[in-house]
């Protein structure tokens, strides 16, 4: 009887090991499942990559529209109430020492953008108190966006700026 009982405390000490041991792994699985999951899920906003010139201000035309730039951000008016729309700056690309392009993801908009799509601001003529400033548009006058920051990198570009700037108008002044 001792060695019957003796077995069957060590099958339940065994059995007890092999519990614990299933356990230890199953929660290693599920904790490397997470992170896996973690890793393939979408970013959160993405870092400025660049941090090429941005032309920081307030600025209106004879119009009335405007854009505010900060750093990090971009309102734009159309100063009638028909068209605006607010972004953050994701990318800056200068083409050369006065002009270049913000690339920015939509965050509001009543002009035709979507929200969480990516566009460009395209920048030319920069001096301390003027710049001129346009949104994409196309053949159709229609904003210009795209789904992903990749490619909007390699849409808003310098080769595209006369295809996607139809006219640059007066400029703006802060």
């Amino acid at each position: 009887m001792y060695f019957s009982k003796n077995l069957t405390g060590r099958s339940a000490l065994a059995k007890r090991g092999v519990e614990l041991l299933v356990r230890r792994y199953a929660s290693f699985a599920v904790l490397l499942m997470m992170l896996l999951f973690a890793s393939c899920a979408e970013e959160s906003e993405p870092e400025i990559e660049n941090t090429g010139f941005i032309p920081v201000g307030e600025w209106a035309d004879s119009y009335g529209s405007g854009y505010n730039i900060t750093n990090t951000s971009i309102v734009y008016d159309d100063g009638y109430g028909y068209g605006d729309f607010t972004g953050s700056i994701l990318i800056t690309n200068n083409f050369t020492v006065d002009s270049g392009v913000l690339i920015i993801k939509i965050l509001s908009s009543n002009v035709g953008y979507t929200i969480n799509k990516f566009t460009g601001v395209y920048y030319k003529g920069y001096s301390g108190s003027h710049v001129y400033l346009a949104n994409p548009i196309d053949e159709s006058y229609a904003p210009i966006e795209k789904d992903t920051l990749a490619e909007a990198k390699t849409t808003f570009t310098v080769d595209n700026v006369n295809t996607h700037v139809t006219y640059w108008g007066s400029g703006y002044n802060k």
